[in-house]
C-alpha cells in the first residue's frame, strides 16, 4: 500500500533524524565534558607542582644537613628578598632557591626593583648584580653567592645562637689556620667559614684572657713551651664553661700537662702502628686506618674509612667530674710503639712498653655548664643551656691541609667542629659529591680512546665511502 510506504518511509526517516540528533548531542556533551576535564586538569596543574629528583646523590634537592638547619630555625617563617632589575636574572635566581621553597613552605620569595628601593640598597651595600636578603625573627643577612653551601651558611648566620668564633691559640709554633703549606690548616679553615663558624686567632701571651666572644678554643700542637700565666687563662677559660678542642700528637705536651689533669685526660707514651699498612697500600706504618666508630654524635652519621697519620693514644683519669666516651679508636690489630720508628721491620714488644690495640685516640667530654662562679651545679638557667663540650685528639696531622680531603677526614673534622659549637643538628653539612662527575681511565685506554676518534673513526667513514662507490660503479 502506498499511503503505508510512504508512512514507513516518513517514520525510518524520523528515527534517523532522531539517532543522528541523539550522536550530535553525546559528540557535543562529550567534548564538553573534554573541555572541562582540560580545565581542571589546567586548574590543578597551575596550584599543584610535584617535583622528582632522580640524579645521584639527589643532587637537586637539599641536602639533610640543610633541612636540619631549616629545622633549627622553626619559630616563624624565613623571607628571601631578592633586589634584582626585572629579567633573566630572577628567574635565575627562582631556580636556585626552588629548593628551598620546594622543601619547606614556611619559605617565601619576593622580589624588589631596586630602583624603586634605592635607600635600602644604598644602606644594605647592594651592587648592580643585585642580592637577596633573608631575614628570619628580625634578624637578616646579605647572600650573594646563590648555591646551597653559601644560602645555607647565610641561614646558619640567622640562628639565635649566632655564628660562634673559632679560636686558635698561636705563639708555639702551633697549627696555623691560615697556613697553605701540607702541614697548615689553610683548608681546614676554608670549610669551617663555609659552615657559617668564624675563624679567629688568639696569642695569650699579649692578651689579658681569652676573648669573650669565643664559642670554641682550639690547641693544634704546640711546639714550644707555653708560660704557665697562659695556661691559667686557659683553664680559667675552660673553668667558666668554655668549650675546647686540643689536637695534639705523640711527645712533650710543652707545659700544658696541667691542663690535661684540669680536663681529667692522659696522653699515652707512643706511636699507633697499623700491621696491615702494605696491604693497603698507607705506605707506612704509623698512619692508623679506623673504619669503625663508636655510637656517639660526632660519629653517627659517619660511614667512611679516616686516616690518623702518626697519631697516639688518649684515655681518661678516674675520679673526673667530666662525663668522657671514645669517639676514635684503632682497630685491634694496631698497637702502641714505644720504640724507634726507623723503617726497620716493627714487632710488638710487650716487654719493652708497647700497648696492644685498640687504643683510644680521640675522647669527647661533657659536664654541665658552670656559671659565673665557676660552680658546675646544675641551675635552672643551665638547664636550658647545651652542656659544656670539650674535645681531645691524639693527632693534629688528620685534618691539616695534606690530609683534610682524604676519605672521611673531612667529615669527621667538620662534625667534631659542630658538635664543639653546640650545632648538633647541623653536624656534616657538606654538599654530595657526583658520582658520575669524573671521568678516571687508564692512560692506555686514554690512547685506544684518542686514537680511536682521531684515526679510527675517519678511516671508517673512508671504507664505507669507498664501499659505496664501488657498488654503484658496477651497476
Amino acid at each position: 500500500m502506498p499511503g503505508a510506504d510512504r508512512h514507513t518511509a516518513h517514520r525510518g526517516a524520523m528515527l534517523t533524524m532522531a539517532f543522528f540528533a541523539r550522536r550530535r548531542l553525546g559528540s557535543w556533551a562529550t567534548a564538553a565534558l573534554i573541555i572541562v576535564a582540560g580545565l581542571l586538569a589546567a586548574l590543578v596543574a597551575a596550584r599543584l607542582s610535584v617535583t622528582f629528583d632522580w640524579t645521584a646523590n639527589n643532587r637537586n634537592s637539599l641536602t639533610p644537613a640543610s633541612q636540619r638547619v631549616l629545622n633549627s630555625l622553626s619559630d616563624g617563617p624565613i623571607t628571601f628578598t631578592a633586589y634584582m632589575y626585572p629579567g633573566t636574572a630572577r628567574q635565575d635566581l627562582r631556580t636556585r632557591l626552588a629548593r628551598y621553597t620546594r622543601a619547606d613552605p614556611r619559605i617565601h620569595l619576593v622580589f624588589r626593583d631596586p630602583a624603586r628601593h634605592p635607600q635600602t640598597v644604598r644602606k644594605l651595600g647592594i651592587g648592580r648584580d643585585g642580592a637577596v636578603v633573608a631575614a628570619y625573627q628580625g634578624r637578616r643577612t646579605v647572600i650573594s653567592d646563590y648555591d646551597e653551601p653559601s644560602v645555607t651558611r647565610a641561614l646558619m648566620q640567622l640562628s639565635p645562637d649566632g655564628n660562634p668564633w673559632v679560636v686558635f691559640v698561636t705563639g708555639h709554633g702551633e697549627r696555623a689556620p691560615n697556613a697553605d703549606d701540607t702541614g697548615g690548616y689553610q683548608a681546614l679553615t676554608d670549610a669551617l667559614d663555609a659552615q657559617g663558624l668564624r675563624v679567629r686567632t688568639v696569642n695569650l701571651a699579649s692578651a689579658q684572657a681569652v676573648p669573650s666572644n669565643t664559642g670554641l678554643l682550639v690547641i693544634a700542637s704546640p711546639q714550644q713551651a707555653y708560660l704557665p700565666g697562659e695556661v691559667d687563662m686557659i683553664k680559667r677559660y675552660v673553668a667558666h664553661g668554655g668549650n675546647l678542642l686540643w689536637v695534639d700528637d705523640p711527645g712533650a705536651r710543652y707545659g700544658l700537662t696541667p691542663l690535661a689533669e684540669a680536663l681529667g685526660v692522659h696522653f699515652a707514651h707512643g706511636t699507633l702502628v697499623y700491621p696491615d699498612y702494605q696491604r693497603l697500600g698507607t705506605k707506612s706504618p704509623a698512619i692508623a686506618v679506623v673504619a669503625n666508630y663508636p655510637d656517639t654524635p660526632v660519629t653517627r652519621r659517619l660511614d667512611e674509612i679516616t686516616l690518623f697519620p702518626f697519631a697516639g693514644g688518649v684515655s681518661p683519669v678516674a675520679d673526673s667530674p667530666w662525663h668522657t666516651r671514645a669517639f676514635i679508636r684503632s682497630p685491634a690489630r694496631s698497637w702502641l710503639e714505644t720504640g724507634p720508628l726507623d723503617g726497620q721491620q716493627i714487632t710488638f714488644q710487650p716487654d719493652q712498653g708497647d700497648q696492644r690495640g685498640p687504643q683510644t685516640i680521640g675522647l669527647m667530654s661533657t659536664r654541665a655548664r658552670p656559671n659565673s662562679r665557676g660552680d658546675s651545679s646544675a641551675t635552672a638557667d643551665q638547664d636550658k643551656t647545651p652542656d659544656q663540650r670539650i674535645a681531645v685528639v691524639a693527632d693534629s696531622d688528620f685534618m691539616d691541609n695534606g690530609h683534610l680531603n682524604t676519605l672521611g677526614n673531612r667529615t669527621l673534622a667538620l662534625s667534631i667542629f659542630q658538635w664543639l659549637a653546640t650545632r648538633d643538628d647541623q653536624i656534616a653539612i657538606d654538599m654530595p659529591r657526583a658520582v658520575d662527575a669524573r671521568l678516571e681511565m687508564a692512560p692506555a685506554r686514554l690512547a685506544t680512546l684518542r686514537w680511536l676518534f682521531i684515526a679510527g673513526l675517519p678511516a671508517l667513514l673512508l671504507a664505507i665511502g669507498l664501499l659505496r662507490w664501488l657498488i654503484r660503479r658496477r651497476r
